[in-house]
């Protein structure tokens, strides 16, 4: 399993990816689900992040408040579509992970079992690390498992998420306390190069003094607003561990990649800040009015009681769920770039319209209907369409009179889909 960690120096995101702190590919993962493929998606969201069963029912969903689609009615449902990916997949057996060979003889130290100590132990397994996560509670999971309610998020949910990152490698140690079983000295002396420190609220003898500073009234580790390193040299921090206040899951997350890419580059030799990425929200709907309104049809609801049902059952009514869960994904406008090619991974369908120059007319219904502003006319009157705007969705090809506007690999029944969802005509 490779990892995707983001080096690039400048990226331009649609809105959903850039709110998300995780940078979870919220768009590929929805247009997968557009087109029936479940078990694709959700191990798409895993290639950013281990958690998507919990954080399809506790995230805070940053990609939600960001989603334009709030722009005509409703913002997709993001957050559930990643449930509904997650429970399908559980429900037809555990997936387990594949061990994910060494490539690297530097061992890590992670102290905290939380999402950002698990995040980051995820990271720097799947880079061939061998990570070592303490934690202090009789089991792990840290906030997901001790401070949210069964009825809001089960332990068995946790439990799997959990031993998916055991399949790969990730070693934990429970009912070890820092400074009480061992401290950074220990740790040293037993041949870990970098620490991790994500334990949660601090106290005064929990970590040595030259760490900690006060903040609001509460004890925090400073860190480097980049690279999440310490005053001390080779140790990081990240999640609560730097806050005043309770960071929410999906920051977590994207504290614990943070510092992988940090540790990563501190154990290599290299510059842990040179090409950070800086994001750049990039929307391409053009005209908010060519766009119909299509409310949510399926939520996920949180502490909805589950009936005993039968084997024949469930499987009816993950059929059900699928069915609502591709309608919902199929409201997505696709509204920005993509944030990682999926093409060469056989993943995404890259499409385009050709046109017909015998059969078009240049009534201009193609361009007033692309959303995109993708489509014009040449000096003959004749459509044209501008690649770089174009998202190959099909809207000109499904509204076209004259038939004259074909996709490569869209078919009808694809193409009328996608016009149903919410584009106007």
């Amino acid at each position: 399993m490779a990892t995707t960690i983001c080096t690039h120096a400048k990226r331009k995101l649609p809105p959903c990816n850039a709110a998300c702190p995780a940078r979870v590919n919220v768009q590929g993962y929805i247009s997968l689900i557009q087109r029936g493929k479940f078990k694709e998606a959700v191990e798409l969201i895993r290639r950013d992040m281990p958690f998507p069963a919990i954080c399809g029912r506790v995230c805070f969903a940053p990609c939600e408040k960001a989603c334009v689609r709030k722009n005509v009615d409703q913002a997709v449902a993001i957050r559930s579509l990643k449930r509904i990916v997650a429970d399908v997949e559980r429900e037809q057996g555990r997936v387990r992970g594949k061990p994910i060979p060494r490539k690297y003889n530097k061992k890590i130290a992670i102290i905290g079992a939380g999402p950002a100590g698990l995040a980051a132990a995820y990271d720097l397994v799947k880079l061939g690390y061998p990570v070592t996560v303490f934690e202090r509670m009789s089991e792990a999971g840290g906030m997901v498992r001790y401070r949210i309610p069964d009825s809001l998020l089960e332990k068995f949910v946790v439990a799997n998420e959990i031993a998916y990152l055991q399949d790969l490698g990730v070693e934990i140690r429970c009912n070890i306390e820092f400074r009480k079983d061992m401290n950074l000295d220990t740790l040293r002396n037993e041949g870990y190069e970098a620490v991790f420190i994500a334990i949660g609220k601090l106290s005064e003898n929990s970590l040595p003094s030259e760490l900690l500073s006060e903040e609001s009234g509460a004890l925090v580790i400073p860190v480097d607003s980049i690279t999440l390193e310490t005053r001390m040299h080779g140790i990081f921090a990240g999640g609560d561990t730097i806050k005043s206040k309770p960071a929410g899951i999906i920051e977590a997350v994207g504290a614990g990649r943070r510092a992988a890419i940090s540790i990563h580059r501190y154990l290599n030799g290299e510059d842990s800040k040179a090409g950070r990425e800086e994001i750049v929200e990039t929307v391409w709907v053009k005209n908010w009015e060519m766009l119909n309104k299509k409310p949510r049809r399926y939520i996920a609801k949180k502490g909805e009681p589950k009936p005993r049902v039968s084997f024949e059952e469930v499987a009816e009514i993950l059929e059900k769920i699928k069915r609502k869960g591709r309608f919902e994904a199929s409201r997505c406008l696709n509204c920005g770039p993509c944030a990682e090619c999926l093409a060469e991974l056989g993943l995404c369908e890259i499409d385009k319209p050709i046109i017909n120059e015998s059969l078009c007319t240049g009534c201009s219904v193609c361009v007033s209907v692309c959303p995109f502003g993708a489509i014009s006319k040449n000096e003959r009157g004749v459509a044209q369409v501008n690649e770089e705007l174009c998202k190959g969705c099909g809207i000109c090809a499904a509204h076209c009179p004259e038939n004259a506007i074909k996709m490569e690999r869209l078919t009808n029944e694809q193409i009328l889909s996608h016009a149903l969802a919410g584009f106007g005509g």
